[in-house]
């Protein structure tokens, strides 16, 4: 059996986009996240990313594995969203062979550093720039392609191309975004408009022009440490400002949003009866 090219097998698609300033369309799921979902989506040829919501949503390990090997029959690259509070759920959902690691409520360049050194191996020979950490070691798992991979190849592999993103959410992720953004192996930011608002006493109202402003603050501190950021942009005018403002791993919605709107697509087959007031007659 030949042993796979750490590099050829595990090329992180999406952030050689974001390290090269280009969009990332992000689609997220949770609610609906199965097998067949992921892969119904990947088919469309319409995102560059997937984003599967571990905060939310009772999504097991073995589940986000599954998930992941699903995407990976395509040029997609999955992003786990979970809160990194203790370092066996970090090396956990990394085994599983996820392009990166969402980090919600993220508040502080010391939460952000424990991150790091959760989710990045110590290297004795680190390359120009490779973030390096404590994480246990296995190698047997989907990540190291079942110990095919040579150990310093998939540990370079996992310290440089794994993401590692921290989400800004509240007044005191904001206030110490340049400070996390800073943090070396912290790959991006991703601001989220709707937890902020609701901090704000503004449910909902994600284009508030008091979210704006903290999203202009995380853009900022971002363009300085040299680093890239993302957001939630819901509609084509949305999006255009945020892109404007920098960001570029940016996500329309997902699967609520998808379901939604196909069956309000599907009630206007009904709409010429319903006009003439007819009731299944």
């Amino acid at each position: 059996m030949s042993t796979p090219s750490a590099e050829t097998a595990a090329v992180n698609r999406a952030q050689a986009r974001l390290r090269a300033g280009e969009l990332v369309k992000l689609y997220v799921t949770g609610n609906f996240a199965t097998p067949r979902h992921v892969d119904f989506i990947c088919r469309t040829g319409l995102f560059d990313a997937l984003w599967l919501d571990l905060e939310h949503f009772d999504l097991p390990t073995q589940e986000v594995a599954v998930l992941n090997l699903v995407a990976r029959g395509h040029p997609v690259t999955t992003i786990a969203r979970f809160k990194a509070s203790d370092y066996q759920t970090v090396m956990r959902i990394l085994e599983t062979g996820v392009g990166g690691i969402m980090c919600s409520m993220v508040n502080s360049a010391a939460e952000a550093r424990q991150i790091v050194q959760w989710a990045k191996f110590n290297n004795p020979t680190p390359a120009p720039g490779e973030a390096t950490g404590m994480r246990g070691w296995n190698g047997g798992n989907i990540d190291a392609a079942y110990a095919t991979i040579p150990a310093l190849e998939y540990i370079r592999q996992q310290n440089t191309q794994t993401m590692v993103i921290c989400q800004i959410e509240t007044a005191a992720g904001v206030d110490a975004a340049a400070e996390i953004a800073a943090v070396p192996g912290v790959d991006g930011l991703f601001f989220g408009p709707g937890d902020y608002s609701v901090s704000l006493g503004l449910p909902g109202q994600i284009d508030h022009l008091q979210v704006r402003a903290a999203m202009a603050t995380v853009a900022k501190a971002v363009s300085a440490a040299g680093k890239w950021w993302g957001t939630v942009a819901v509609g084509p005018e949305m999006f255009t400002r945020v892109f404007d403002l920098g960001a570029r791993l940016i996500c329309a919605g997902g699967d609520v949003k998808v379901m939604q709107l196909g069956v309000r697509e599907l009630a206007k087959t009904f709409a010429p009866a319903a006009a003439k007031g007819g009731a299944g007659q």
